[in-house]
């Protein structure tokens, strides 16, 4: 037993490299291998992205981050534009993966962490972490760029293209990529409407 203690004292003691901790490596044929889309996780990452898209959520981003760190497999991020829509698509989440999941609740007695008036909301599934943010929240805390080298979900078959009546997807493909960083294309901290 002593030995144990030996050695784990001596892991915690010891420097660490390129300022991350050692993450086992997924040997070939691992669950790790297989696509984002194919992860066991992937329901439940549908589930929160299905719920967040039918309350307009935009820029919806899933990254599996399991070869990265051993905190969560998965970091969902998205944005939205006030208040009310925040909390909506909280509330949606929560109450989607509740029902698809067997009553599943957030860490923390099922509460989120922050609120809509901080500009971020955090909802805690353990293998999976939700970031609803603001535009500018988003753009700030580029939670994207601190997992670059994750692998993203692809999302294609999941979310439902917001186009205006009429138009086509080739249409609506312009005015997305002039969307692209968060929704914020265009306006200057001055500008932004909802929070400063």
């Amino acid at each position: 037993m002593e030995r144990k203690i030996d050695n784990f004292l001596d892991f915690i003691e010891s420097p660490v490299e390129n300022d991350r901790f050692p993450v086992d490596q997924p040997t070939e044929g691992s669950e790790e291998d297989v696509s984002p889309n194919l992860d066991p996780l992937a329901p439940l990452v549908e589930t929160i992205v299905k719920a967040a898209d039918m309350r307009k959520a935009e820029d919806i981003s899933a990254i599996r981050v399991s070869k990265l760190t051993a905190m969560t497999s998965f970091v969902v991020v998205l944005s939205g534009n006030s208040r009310p829509q925040n909390q909506a698509i909280a509330a949606a989440i929560m109450d989607e993966v509740s029902e698809d999941f067997d009553g599943m609740r957030t860490r923390g007695n099922g509460v989120p962490e922050g609120d809509a008036d901080s500009g971020w909301i955090l909802l805690d599934y353990g293998d999976v972490m939700v970031h609803i943010m603001t535009p500018k929240s988003r753009l700030f805390y580029d939670i994207e760029g601190k997992w670059e080298g994750g692998e993203e979900m692809d999302l294609s078959g999941i979310l439902v293209p917001n186009l205006p009546p009429g138009a086509t997807q080739a249409q609506a493909s312009g005015q997305q990529e002039a969307q692209i960083g968060g929704g914020m294309a265009g306006l200057d901290e001055e500008e932004d409407p909802f929070w400063s």
